[in-house]
């Protein structure tokens, strides 16, 4: 069991704790109009990227995306209004045929939508988007990440974003225009190869992508001072946990490591719940408060 217990706290560790990063260098492309996740140089941009499980690694609750730029920002004026979507997805690359329905999108429909008329925040190099809805990466598929950017005007060509070397196949593709707000959920098929200028109806794929930093929610023991003050005694448990906060607990809800709820609505019991219908694991107890807010806390059930 001690051995069990062990394997469990080095799982959380690098699940609570661990960012990721996939991509290095300063590779940007020639076309700065082109840039994915969006193109700043354009009024609009559709694009998609697949960053495959072996780049990712474990499980994971990704809360924000970190991508990185040539120079650091000083202002962007028109970026903004940007929807998110994030599946799971086995393809590893875009199979594109070059023709007016070649464009081999994943559709969002497939995807989980964690950004609605969002913005992004930038700091120097780093341009980040913080999702509403956080996304639970499964740690054994790829994801593809869909972008969609919707606000009229450019901010220039100043802030071409990093990219990855080359891959084997397409592992993005881009739609961008100054006068066409492409629709993510019937996007343009007209597929026409990685060298072309990618006008209002045009599909251009790449066979590299964005360097990406994938942020994961911080569920782990450094959150001890999050919303509420809440602990949680003992931890690991077998049979009941004790939490104790400040603010008044109106329900709980115990989800597994993919963010699926095991047990939800559940209701304090002298500050006690029964976890003994629980199986060996780490879980995540989300903390539902009167006060409208809510915290999470890993729990380790033995």
């Amino acid at each position: 069991m001690k051995k069990t217990l062990l394997s469990f706290a080095i799982l959380a560790a690098n699940l609570f704790y661990s960012q990721v990063t996939i991509g290095t260098g300063t590779k940007v492309d020639s076309n700065v109009g082109l840039s994915t996740p969006i193109s700043i140089y354009y009024g609009y941009s559709l694009t998609q990227q697949i960053y495959l499980a072996s780049e990712i690694g474990p499980a994971m609750t990704i809360q924000k995306l970190k991508f990185y730029v040539q120079n650091p920002i000083t202002s962007l004026d028109n970026t903004g209004q940007i929807d998110v979507w994030i599946g799971h997805t086995n393809s590893t690359g875009f199979q594109n045929v070059i023709s007016p329905t070649g464009a081999a999108w994943i559709p969002v429909s497939q995807q989980q939508k964690v950004l609605t008329t969002g913005t992004l925040t930038y700091n120097g190099n780093e341009v980040t988007i913080t999702l509403t809805t956080p996304f639970a990466y499964n740690g054994t598929q790829n994801i593809v990440i869909t972008v969609d950017e919707n606000k009229s005007g450019d901010d220039g060509s100043s802030y071409p974003f990093y990219q990855t070397v080359d891959y084997a196949s397409d592992v993005s593709l881009i739609n961008r225009s100054d006068y066409a707000n492409p629709d993510p959920l019937n996007p343009p098929t007209n597929y026409t190869g990685p060298n072309s200028t990618t006008s209002t109806t045009e599909v251009q794929g790449k066979k590299y992508k964005a360097i990406l930093t994938l942020i994961p929610q911080n569920l782990g023991v450094a959150d001890a001072r999050t919303v509420g003050d809440a602990s949680i005694t003992p931890n690991p448990a077998s049979d009941f946990i004790t939490i104790k906060t400040k603010l008044t607990v109106d329900s709980i809800d115990i989800l597994d490591m993919n963010g699926r709820k095991v047990v939800k609505n559940i209701t304090l019991n002298n500050d006690r719940i029964d976890i003994r219908q629980l199986s060996v694991g780490i879980y995540m107890l989300k903390i539902n408060y009167k006060e409208g807010l809510s915290t999470t806390k890993k729990i380790i059930k033995k």
